[in-house]
């Protein structure tokens, strides 16, 4: 039987790798496995395993001096837990061996709080100043990892909680930073498969932690919808590691039983929907010893002192025991579309995931765009899969296939070389209905392909979100997309010029220009297999470089200069977060008493990556045609290329890599692959922007008798008379939506401009449309429309080659002297002869725009005229001839005849 790897673990086709929401037996095989991370969640064995927990302790010492009850005390709170759906306790002392025997026994998974010396707060102390404490903090830990190691209760070590925000500024957050990553090096020396965490907390959130194997966080924000906002940022912050809350609970003694009940049951079915992979309340019971004295003014507990049950514990055994899709208000229909061009290979595998999904109402459609591969073989397989096979058309038509064949509220969108996990659709539909956007997307995983696959999804220019926010999305990635379906065909859905990407960015941004916008589900994952080599990387960017290109016709606002994309909101990924080189800033709130203290990461410094461009290898090009002639030129070129390889070098140190394969080759290949990356997509993206672009044809219908050629000067000025007191806003409006729907380029006027739309009719040229309004009385307006053809930003560069040509050959002398004369006055004749060849191509092109706005206007009942009222002898409308049969004009075009006073 064939089988296909998931994240490590080997399954056979039609299995799901892992399996939800089951609790586990005691004494079952999968107790007797440790726990492992399996993307933002963890496992055992092939089991999913969230973290349904309590805080247990401290408690007062018992006979042996343990700071734990006794140990039929323990086994009774462990009995009682399990009735309750709680699977999981976190420690804050060292507990004894026969505690973490019997918590196997019981199916009880402990973390384990490390509370360093025999005096707990010792953590909140100036603790790095001693070093007789550092080098007991690390034979503590090394002595808590060996207890550890021999029971697979344990489900981590947690190194440290809670460190006062001014001690953390007293010492500097890198020294706290390195010390903590030095105790986990330690624990990880002394229990290899451990896995470690520290409870962290909202005042010092801005420690780089990205050494720990997940992120515990303790929380207590009482407000649910703030709290639920204040998770997303959480999870947005540690990106691919799973996210625990550490402590989170309410005091009975202020709020009472039934408000503690109902805030616990909100804020855990909060956590669980928004894909959390564990929560510890705080705590188990009202028994609480601290600081040698037994605490009396509180009652955080489930539990009273004498483990008599509250209301909350009921409550809590309602959310626990239940999957996270039971817990959704509502579960409307989803359609599941995977579009597929010779995906065999991993198609298998992603809908074997997609069948396993734990959602109660989808349904899978696979869209087979003309594969020549095995797709169709491996589609044959799964039945219960609507497929569709047809003749390749593209990336966008095979979506939109997918789109009116969906009988579902929502569409979701992923590829075939994705698998999901299992309660994908139910993170996705969560944040979907609680924000009310029309699309939602998730974060896609690198799943375990190896060391090449790592460094490859570690280079620049992987498929990512870019977040306006912590829950308001700018793009979502392809692989991982919902929308509502209404929505989406209300903006037409994909559009077929995107082929091979690009599509997914083109419908976020029509869709928020639609009045739209995007949220975005941080727990709503898939794993994506990344290019498993660079011949296939440099195929992807080279696509992407060519999408860049379609976009920046029909998107030119988004776009810079050199064409990269100019985004609002801030990358995310391995390979997205660019060349930094300024620090971050820490706000601390006055004297570090603020409650949330937040890190501002510095932008990337996009003018320091110039050296990267294709354009500034083509000026080394031409500085080496000049060192043959010219030694000297030759270190100016070896200057440049250093500059090229110094930058690659330094985004390869700054990228984060998996442990497992970080190290000097990885490195190596990173800088190698970021250096040839923005080379191979800006090639591409020249030269589909010069010679692949096809402005959308005007409708046959459109012809309206009238001469609207523009002239070789580049400008065009049309009047149109009307009684009715139409506005020109009126007819610019349907200009827009027209130009919007068949998918032209288009720019509007932001407030800035002397004019009021941008086309893209031509590679190199733009036509510039304004329009004025005449008003004459009694309801009778002149509206005028100035179409002026400009050359776009290739079109000027080509024009001023001829001065640089001159400038070379005046400046360099070398260069002037080795070639002759006429070669240069040849050159410079051929660029100026090429650019009136493109000037005039573009007035060509540009009739069609004059075409359409005349014809709308006609629709509209506008009347062309000739003669305008200032020339004397009133307004003339000329009869213009028939339009074409069954044109959209035909009737407004019969009645434009006559004349108007």
């Amino acid at each position: 039987m064939a089988v296909v790897a998931r994240a490590g673990v080997r399954i056979a086709p039609g299995a799901s790798p892992i399996r939800p929401n089951e609790a586990d037996i005691p004494g079952s095989p999968a107790v007797l496995c440790r726990p492992r991370v399996d993307g933002k969640y963890f496992a055992r064995g092939d089991r999913r395993l969230r973290l349904h927990g309590v805080t247990y302790g401290p408690f007062a010492p018992n006979r042996a001096g343990e700071a734990y009850p006794s140990p039929e005390r323990v086994g009774d709170d462990f009995a009682a837990m399990r009735v309750a759906g709680i699977d999981a306790v976190r420690t804050y002392d060292l507990p004894p061996e026969w505690f973490l025997r019997m918590a196997g026994e019981m199916g009880v998974g402990v973390l384990m709080g490390l509370p360093w010396v025999d005096v707990p707060h010792r953590q909140h102390f100036a603790f790095l100043e001693s070093g007789p404490v550092r080098r007991e903090a690390r034979a503590f830990v090394r002595r808590a990892a060996r207890l550890g190691r021999a029971h697979p209760c344990v489900l981590g070590y947690c190194i440290g909680n809670e460190f006062p925000p001014d001690i953390v500024r007293w010492h500097g957050a890198r020294r706290v930073e390195r010390f903590l990553a030095e105790l986990c090096d330690v624990t990880k020396q002394s229990d290899p498969d451990g896995l470690v965490t520290y409870a962290n907390y909202p005042p010092t959130e801005y420690l780089d932690l990205s050494f720990l194997d997940f992120v515990t966080f303790n929380v207590y924000l009482h407000d649910r919808e703030t709290f639920g906002r204040y998770l997303l940022r959480l999870q947005n912050m540690v990106g691919d590691r799973p996210l625990v809350l550490g402590e989170l609970g309410m005091d009975t003694h202020r709020h009472g039983d039934a408000e503690q009940a109902q805030f616990l049951a909100g804020h855990i079915r909060e956590a669980l929907l928004a894909g959390l992979a564990g929560a510890f309340v705080f705590s188990w019971t009202d028994d609480w010893f601290t600081g040698g004295n037994r605490i009396e003014d509180w009652a955080f507990g489930v539990t009273r002192a004498d483990r008599s049950p509250k209301v909350s514990y009921l409550s809590l055994r309602g959310v626990f025991k239940a999957p996270p899709v039971s817990l959704l208000p509502r579960a409307p229909r989803v359609s599941v579309v995977v579009c597929s061009y010779n995906g065999g290979r991993t198609l298998d595998q992603c809908l074997c995931s997609l069948l396993e999904l734990n959602y109660p109402d989808y349904e899978v459609i696979l869209v087979d765009d003309g594969s020549t591969d095995d797709t169709r073989e491996v589609a044959a397989r799964f039945p219960a899969v609507r497929c569709v096979h047809q003749e390749n058309r593209g990336l966008s038509a095979a979506r939109n296939v997918g789109l009116h064949l969906a009988t579902g509220e929502v569409v979701a969108y992923t590829d075939s070389d994705c698998f999901a996990d299992a309660d994908w659709l139910t993170h996705l539909v969560y944040q979907l209905e609680r924000s009310g956007a029309a699309a939602v997307g998730g974060p896609n995983l690198t799943p375990e392909d190896g060391w090449l696959a790592a460094c490859v999804a570690a280079s620049p220019g992987q498929p990512t979100h870019v977040l306006e926010s912590d829950q308001v999305a700018e793009h979502i990635p392809g692989c991982n997309m919902a929308f509502r379906k209404d929505a989406l065909l209300g903006i037409h859905g994909f559009d077929h010029v995107y082929r091979k990407a690009g599509d997914d960015v083109d419908v976020c941004w029509r869709l928020q220009q639609a009045g739209g916008w995007i949220t975005f589900a941080p727990g709503a994952f898939v794993w994506h297999h990344r290019r498993q080599g660079p011949r296939s990387y440099f195929r992807q960017q080279a696509g992407y470089g060519e999408a860049e290109a379609l976009l920046g016709f029909k998107h030119p606002a988004r776009f810079n200069a050199l064409g990269d994309g100019k985004w609002r909101g801030v990358l995310y990924g391995a390979g997205a977060c660019g060349l930094r080189l300024s620090g971050s800033i820490i706000y601390r709130g006055v004297f570090s008493t603020g409650l949330f203290q937040c890190l501002y990461r510095a932008r990337p410094a996009h003018w320091a990556t110039l050296p990267s461009t294709l354009e500034w290898h083509l000026a080394t090009a031409l500085l080496t045609l000049n060192g043959l002639f010219w030694p000297l030129a030759w270190f100016g070129v070896a200057a440049m290329l250093a500059l090229s390889g110094v930058v690659a070098v330094v985004q390869a140190a700054q990228v984060r890599l998996p442990p497992a394969y970080d190290g000097f080759r990885s490195r190596a290949v990173v800088a190698a692959l970021s250096y040839a990356q923005p080379l191979v997509r800006s090639w591409w993206r020249y030269r589909t922007r010069l010679f692949a672009y096809r402005p959308p044809q005007a409708d046959s219908g459109q012809r309206t008798g009238t001469d609207l050629r523009v002239p070789p000067t580049g400008t065009r000025v049309t009047s149109y008379w009307n009684e009715e007191g139409l506005e020109r806003t009126a007819v610019l409006g349907l200009f827009v939506a027209y130009l919007l729907e068949h998918r032209w380029g288009t720019t509007l006027d932001s407030g800035w401009s002397d004019w009021d739309v941008e086309v893209y009719c031509h590679s190199w040229t733009v036509v510039q449309v304004r329009t004025a309004q005449e008003d004459y009385g009694s309801r009778k307006r002149l509206i005028r429309a100035r179409f002026r053809v400009r050359p776009g930003g290739y079109l000027k560069a080509l024009t001023v080659i001829p001065v640089f040509i001159a400038v070379a050959a005046v400046g360099l002398l070398p260069l002037s002297a080795a070639l002759e004369a006429r070669i240069l006055l040849a050159a410079c004749v051929g660029a100026w002869t090429a650019c009136l060849g493109l000037w005039w191509r573009g007035t060509r092109r540009a009739t069609r725009v004059v075409t359409v706005f005349d014809s709308l206007a006609r629709e509209l009942g506008l009347q062309w005229c000739s003669r305008l009222p200032w020339q004397g002898g009133g307004v003339t409308v000329p009869a213009p001839s028939p339009p074409a049969p069954g044109s959209a004009s035909g009737a407004a075009a019969q009645s434009d005849g006559g004349a108007a006073g």
